[in-house]
């Protein structure tokens, strides 16, 4: 039987071979500049992408919380990091960005001002007090001890330090096998209440038909779960309904705006919260 890659190391010279390499670089190259025109680059998706709903909402949060940071020189702790995608909101709000999370999510060559603490979230290798703001973007239904990770946050702030976090309600399985829980925004509440945070605000990102627009086309881009094997994601799928995506994403906030949001089904819910003062 004829064996390709041995027919193709005898036939093909090194300029054949070389240039077959630079067309596909050219091909991928050109593929992800037409995929982040349409969909655009996180955390700045347009309303194309699929995860649109929630991370349009997360943004918008957090954009609002800035504006409430009194001083320019915040030391801030990014918790669940990984290639920290909302530093550019805080950057000019900001002396120190901490990134804090696994070692295989820190980016290897990063450029902007970061420190990177590779390290889980139940156990912060930082002294007590250390920040004026901590951010926990899409991380706690990920971490194994969710309350022991809270209580950690809760350390590291100064009093009166603010945390600012974000996790889904309504979402399919992903990242596995580290997708452990969802949260209502009752939850969330009681877990920050029970950590010791005052002052705390929880906030859905719309109504069902959002919700349902989310899910229809997270699972139209996430691979089959199959035991033992990690999630995988299909950019070309992704590209080729972006039309279609983009269509039900404005369906689900017009059908919102009509028929009414009744706070039952948001897909993500955002929060701040306040460390006392007084301890």
């Amino acid at each position: 039987m004829l064996n390709l890659k041995n027919y193709l190391k005898e036939n093909l010279n090194q300029n054949t071979l070389s240039e077959i390499k630079r067309l596909y670089l050219l091909k991928n190259s050109t593929f992800q500049k037409i995929f982040n025109f349409v969909l655009g680059v996180h955390p700045n998706n347009s309303i194309f992408s699929f995860n649109y709903h929630n991370v349009s909402h997360i943004n918008n949060f957090l954009i609002r919380s800035k504006k409430n940071l009194e001083r320019k020189k915040n030391t801030l702790i990014d918790i669940g990091a990984g290639a920290s995608p909302y530093y550019y909101i805080f950057e000019e709000k900001v002396s120190r960005y901490i990134a804090v999370d696994v070692p295989d999510s820190l980016p290897k060559n990063e450029q902007r001002p970061i420190e990177q603490i590779p390290s889980f979230a139940e156990s912060i290798p930082l002294e007590e007090s250390i920040c004026d703001l901590v951010l926990c973007n899409q991380a706690l239904e990920h971490i194994q001890n969710p309350s022991k990770a809270v209580s950690e946050i809760y350390r590291i702030l100064k009093p009166g330090g603010r945390f600012i976090g974000s996790v889904p309600h309504v979402s399919p399985v992903h990242l596995e096998p580290y997708d452990f829980r969802r949260y209502t925004d009752l939850g969330v509440k009681k877990l920050l209440e029970e950590a010791g945070f005052i002052n705390i605000e929880v906030e859905g990102n719309g109504g069902v038909y959002s919700t349902v627009a989310l899910i229809v086309a997270m699972d139209w881009m996430l691979t089959t779960r199959k035991e033992g094997q990690a999630q995988g994601f299909s950019a070309s799928r992704a590209l080729l309904l972006s039309p279609l995506v983009g269509l039900m994403n404005i369906m689900g906030i017009i059908l919102d705006k009509i028929l009414g949001n009744k706070g039952r089904t948001p897909a993500n819910l955002c929060w701040i919260a306040t460390k006392p003062n007084n301890i």
